[in-house]
């Protein structure tokens, strides 16, 4: 299913990606039409671009009754495009296999209620963008708070919610920042925990600067500090999620200690966390911290304490 069309790019001043070219509404009336046939869910259209020489693969966004092309910077830049620049794209949307039902798994002890501890040789951890989105989905979406925040608690911008993006939006958001399943994804935002080949956990560690409800709204990390909240080689480790029939075996402490080496082989000075004194939750403890080499900076508040590591 190919389209070819000159669109204009136009600049959105909300979570990356930042630019995108809008789909022409003749060309968005026809993919809607067979839109079902190559959707993976949320309205998401995974699809292969070409722009001039360049190639790459993406997924179109719904956007009222059209779509947008996300364009990458990884792309944008070295081609030299801003907002209102003409282009002139060829889309080639893949089809979707028809799903099988999956195979069901044996309920063994190690995979429901086991409270085995984790060790590090048994968990295999990789970057985000080396895991498939189906890897990320069984990680947050059984329900609960993950598969309504998809990690994006602080990176949505003002007067947005979870109610008002609703979760395909935010899982959408979520696929492009680890550019999952793109092993030649230049930056990705987070680390996937495998045990027995099971995607198991998560945790999010990107730079600082990028999380913009982090930067404005959250008041714990900057209380009695004098901090440079743009610097981008400060980076942050904001969120752990495990997987229900997994928690409580130490996998978040495991990736703790995988995202500091995550961050300083990326240039990164310096790396922060900001647990929940009480309990927990998915910022973690601080125990969570400290045994990764962490220590504490500051405690603004009963509840929160800043942790941080310089390299």
């Amino acid at each position: 299913m190919e389209h070819e069309f000159t669109g204009e790019v136009v600049e959105w001043r909300g979570p990356s990606p930042y630019y995108f070219v809008p789909v022409p509404d003749r060309e968005a009336a026809e993919i809607k039409a067979g839109a079902k046939a190559v959707s993976y869910g949320w309205g998401m259209l995974p699809t292969q671009v070409a722009l001039g020489g360049t190639r790459w693969k993406t997924s179109l966004y719904p956007k009222g009754d059209g779509y947008w092309l996300p364009l990458r910077d990884s792309v944008r830049k070295p081609l030299g495009l801003a907002a209102g620049d003409p282009v002139q794209v060829r889309l080639t949307l893949v089809l979707q296999p028809k799903k099988r039902p999956p195979a069901k798994r044996p309920r063994t002890p190690r995979q429901v209620g086991s409270r085995e501890p984790v060790t590090d040789d048994q968990l295999r951890v990789a970057p985000a963008n080396e895991a498939s989105w189906d890897d990320l989905r069984a990680i947050f979406d059984t329900g609960g708070d993950p598969g309504r925040c998809w990690c994006q608690r602080f990176r949505m911008m003002p007067k947005e919610s979870w109610a008002s993006e609703g979760p395909d939006e935010l899982g959408a958001r979520l696929r492009d920042q680890t550019g999952c399943g793109d092993r030649t994804a230049s930056a990705t935002s987070g680390l996937v925990g495998y045990l027995d080949n099971e995607p198991v956990g998560w945790c999010a560690v990107a730079p600082r600067s990028g999380h913009a409800r982090l930067l404005r709204d959250f008041r714990i990390p900057w209380l009695g500090r004098t901090e440079d909240r743009t610097d981008p080689t400060v980076w942050a480790l904001t969120c752990f999620v495990t997987r229900a029939g997994y928690r409580r075996r130490g996998i978040s402490r495991i990736l703790a200690r995988a995202a500091v080496t995550f961050a300083r082989d990326r240039g990164a000075r310096a790396l922060e966390g900001y647990p929940d004194l009480v309990d927990g939750g998915f910022v973690g403890t601080p125990d969570t911290f400290t045994e990764a080499g962490f220590t504490e900076v500051s405690r603004p508040g009963h509840r929160r304490a800043v942790l941080r590591i310089d390299f």
